[in-house]
């Protein structure tokens, strides 16, 4: 029973680059402030982390290590964001993995507008495709009568890229924005929680793969005229409620879910409800809950951490080898939903630019070469203008 070979022990990740990290709030309450803090305070050289930035959130910060993908595109086209991410950050960062990492951790900025790029990126690919305009997601669905789910072209495009970084031995850390949801229980009653903004197909992929979940949300406690916290609304001699002159703001941070946080927890045992925000409080959540996973084994924290380096490294080298082989059926895909909306001027007109680059009129001897393949896009693009 060859099965059997493949059973093995699992031993906790116990490095901070080792797991996906989600930290999720409401505008303004110091998402990409924590990232700063806490990968300065982790690590020693400041290029082991990295930031992509999909939006502008970072602008008053000093930060050393950042991508500022925003920048490569604007609501117009949007997609040329994702396109760079997809085509140029993501193959780097997976050949740097293999020939020399640099970056431990990789920070998203925030995971919403990476799905908003994503999104563009997707409508304009279907556009090219089916040589229609997509309004929606939703649109990719109704307008290919069923031929194409939107949604699942969504979520494979997401899961994609940032799977292929996690295989390449990254640990990723989402920031994400919150929003305030009701919901209907079965027998009718309703309830108000903080979620994250994100749609379904969004949760699925970065809520679903993360192992720590961290909510921030300022909690407000109002105080009486000497500073003590008042459990109940003060009352005049008459009984009238009277609101306090009082109060107190303080910025928490969630670890597991409340009455109200509804997105907050993960796959530690060892976690408290929630603690005041600052770095060093979030590095000692995560020390302790990694030290409460640890029951069985007796290799100390530092080997564990030593032992997962060179995992990644065989990781990494796996992912690049297998990114080459992927890349290439890629272009060959691209290349040919191309061709296949062209009326047949155009298609002799990327005939002729096939015939000056390779001495033929066609690709498809290319297969195997990804540079000419690239090459052959450009060619075809330029001959569907």
């Amino acid at each position: 029973m060859s099965f059997r070979k493949k059973i093995k022990n699992n031993v906790p990740r116990v490095a901070l680059e080792s797991i996906t990290t989600l930290v999720a709030g409401d505008i303004k309450t110091g998402k990409t402030r924590l990232w700063k803090e806490v990968t300065e305070m982790h690590y020693v050289k400041p290029e082991e982390a990295l930031l992509l930035a999909f939006e502008d959130g970072y602008e008053t910060w000093e930060l050393d290590e950042i991508i500022p993908l925003h920048a490569e595109g604007t609501d117009k086209d949007l997609w040329k964001v994702w396109e760079y991410f997809k085509k140029d950050v993501v193959p780097g960062l997976v050949k740097e993995a293999k020939e020399g990492r640099v970056a431990k951790l990789i920070g998203v900025d925030t995971a919403d507008r990476a799905i908003d790029a994503c999104t563009a990126w997707v409508l304009n690919d279907r556009k090219r495709k089916y040589g229609k305009v997509f309004e929606s997601i939703q649109d990719i669905s109704e307008s290919t009568g069923g031929k194409e789910n939107g949604w699942t072209a969504l979520h494979d495009e997401l899961k994609s890229a940032f799977d292929t970084l996690k295989n390449a031995g990254y640990g990723l850390f989402y920031l994400a924005w919150t929003k305030e949801r009701e919901t209907t229980l079965y027998d009718g009653r309703k309830f108000n929680s903080l979620e994250l903004a994100m749609s379904n197909t969004g949760r699925k992929v970065f809520a679903s793969q993360a192992s720590l979940i961290c909510c921030l949300h300022n909690e407000v406690n109002i105080l009486n005229k000497d500073g003590e916290i008042l459990d109940d609304n003060a009352k005049s001699k008459s009984g009238k409620v009277l609101a306090s002159n009082f109060h107190e703001t303080k910025s928490m941070m969630y670890f597991r879910p409340s009455e109200f946080i509804g997105i907050a927890g993960g796959r530690f045992t060892d976690l408290p409800e929630k603690e005041e925000y600052s770095a060093e409080n979030f590095l000692k959540v995560f020390e302790e809950a990694v030290k409460g996973q640890l029951k069985k084994t007796t290799t100390s924290v530092e080997d564990l951490k030593k032992n997962e380096d060179v995992e990644k490294q065989e990781k990494a080298d796996e992912t690049a080898e297998r990114m080459e082989v992927i890349s290439t059926e890629e272009l060959m895909k691209e290349i040919h939903a191309i061709i296949e909306n062209m009326n047949l001027a155009k298609k002799t007109k990327a005939a002729e630019g096939f015939e000056e680059a390779f001495g033929v009129r066609n690709y498809l001897q290319e297969k195997d070469n990804p540079t000419n393949l690239k090459k052959a896009l450009e060619i075809v693009k330029d001959a569907a203008k």
